[in-house]
């Protein structure tokens, strides 16, 4: 859906093809972000850990957004196990982390809202400076 290819760490894009390879999850929404995602996957720039760009939304990351309707929100995205609302933690399962995936701060991202398509900018990605990802 969108534009520019996205970026990805090697080990990140590994985890995540072998979750398409393994179907492990049949939930409808998941397979949808999954397929979505495949297709981004497909032409993905995938980087060595210590070439990441250090503004990439990558799995774990702190994101600061700004939606279609003038909201900011703090998020992060996480494995689908680690996923809590209450905490702003989104799956990279979800529609809006399947989205923000892969795109840097500055992005604007076409994503699909409960009441439509719209666009969500990506105001600020932090990263922990050394990350372990299994």
């Amino acid at each position: 859906m969108n534009q520019q290819n996205i970026i990805v760490e090697k080990n990140e894009y590994d985890w995540l093809l072998g979750m398409l390879e393994n179907r492990r999850y049949t939930d409808p929404l998941n397979q949808s972000c999954l397929e979505a995602l495949h297709k981004e996957l497909k032409s993905a720039v995938v980087k060595e850990e210590f070439d990441m760009p250090r503004y990439v939304v990558r799995i774990n990351s702190m994101v600061d957004v700004l939606t279609p309707y003038g909201i900011k929100k703090n998020i992060q995205i996480v494995v689908p196990a680690e996923r809590n609302m209450e905490q702003d933690k989104i799956s990279i399962l979800s529609p809006m982390g399947s989205a923000l995936f892969g795109y840097k701060k500055g992005d604007e991202v076409r994503w699909l809202f409960p009441k439509g398509k719209g666009k969500i900018k990506i105001l600020e990605v932090k990263n922990a400076p050394k990350r372990v990802f299994k």
